[in-house]
């Protein structure tokens, strides 16, 4: 029976984390989805992204259970190849699911591991948008001198692959082999909150911007567009500072923006805040430069609002269905076009778009399809 496979998890963060965004989110909720039908262990590390200080609320060097999940927190002194490889073997498992594609610890050495007939079981490996253009321009060397090696030794021979959507399939296509096997299987929302509508006056429009701050988020384009707006609007920025650097240059733009803008950082949120959050705000403004799945803006449309994001994640075609803007990062007036549009809506016209943007996620995303492509995937 399906349900007494096990499927262990190699992860570099996991709840009670959030900062590391997306990939914390999709083991998150894969687990959650998949419950019924298999039994999940997640390695992972002690600590969020970037902290010093491990959780408080975990037992960690040991198995225990963290919101029904069997998760092994590891300590900073464990997380070396002897005791991980210690710790894979003597775990029983029949698949191993590897939820990065640069991870030195949690896939890199997993996968050597696996040729040198150290490990044995079926790998599937999730690169989470890791081979999209956006992602390779981030160290890029060092990046592809791995994605060099990996080819000539064989590192990926007998892998299967996730993709999220018919972009990733291609992109991992190109860039390891078109024979890879691929199994292109969307990434499971979050379980949305009770949706509360929301006041709409003509002429104003409360935004929101909600992810990590560092280049590929493009928080910077965000308050260049801003800067263009002479309608009332609030701006409110919620996520981790992860490159202080370009968060003060982010501040000295603030500093131009009119006095029509009220502009304010809110802080970081929680994987568990962020649907309550989006209810306070008409829109989600994200204008990513790359986005494999996009965990914040498929909650956004599951809240029914809807979301001005750039051209670069799965998410397209939404002005057609009046469920927000997908817009080439290359036309800025276009962005400013939209949230003109947005302001200028009044009650009756923006609940119409937050019905759409509710209708659009739905249709898009049919959660027993997605069960049995995953229950395919894992009993191949």
């Amino acid at each position: 029976m399906t349900k007494n496979k096990t499927i262990l998890i190699l992860c570099d963060w996991f709840l009670p984390g959030f900062k590391a965004g997306g990939p914390i989110q999709s083991i998150a909720t894969l687990t959650q989805y998949l419950a019924p039908h298999f039994h999940f262990k997640i390695i992972t590390t002690d600590r969020d992204f970037k902290s010093n200080q491990p959780y408080s609320n975990v037992i960690i060097n040991e198995w225990t259970v963290y919101e029904g999940r069997e998760v092994f927190y590891v300590s900073p002194e464990n997380l070396n190849s002897t005791f991980i490889l210690k710790l894979i073997q003597t775990t029983p498992h029949d698949v191993i699911y590897l939820n990065s594609l640069f991870s030195k610890i949690f896939t890199i050495q997993p996968l050597s591991w696996r040729k040198q007939g150290k490990l044995t079981s079926k790998v599937v490996l999730a690169p989470r948008g890791m081979l999209r253009p956006g992602a390779l321009a981030v160290k890029p060397l060092k990046k592809q001198l791995f994605l060099m090696y990996a080819k000539i030794t064989g590192l990926f021979k007998e892998v299967l692959w996730q993709s999220t959507s018919a972009e990733e399939t291609q992109e991992i296509k190109n860039k390891i082999a078109q024979s890879v096997n691929i199994s292109e299987i969307s990434n499971f929302p979050k379980t949305s909150e009770a949706v509360k509508p929301i006041i709409k006056e003509k002429n104003k429009l409360n935004i929101c911007f909600i992810g990590r701050i560092l280049d590929v988020k493009n928080l910077m384009f965000a308050c260049d567009i801003i800067k263009s707006i002479t309608n009332t609007i609030k701006f409110h920025v919620f996520g981790p500072i992860e490159d202080s650097e370009y968060w003060n240059k982010c501040q000295t733009c603030v500093k131009s923006l009119p006095k029509s803008v009220e502009f304010e950082y809110k802080g970081e949120l929680t994987q568990d805040e962020i649907g309550k959050t989006i209810q306070h705000y008409h829109a989600l403004f994200l204008p990513t430069r790359t986005e494999n799945f996009g965990h914040v803006i498929v909650e956004t449309l599951q809240n029914s609002r809807p979301v001005i994001i750039s051209d670069q994640t799965p998410w397209r075609q939404l002005m057609q269905h009046k469920a927000g803007f997908d817009i080439s990062l290359d036309k800025p007036n276009e962005f400013v076009k939209a949230i003109n549009t947005l302001t200028d809506m009044n009650q009756e016209e923006y609940d119409r778009w937050c019905e759409a943007a509710k209708n659009y996620i739905q249709a898009r995303l049919n959660i027993e399809a997605i069960i049995n492509k995953y229950i395919n995937l894992f009993n191949q």
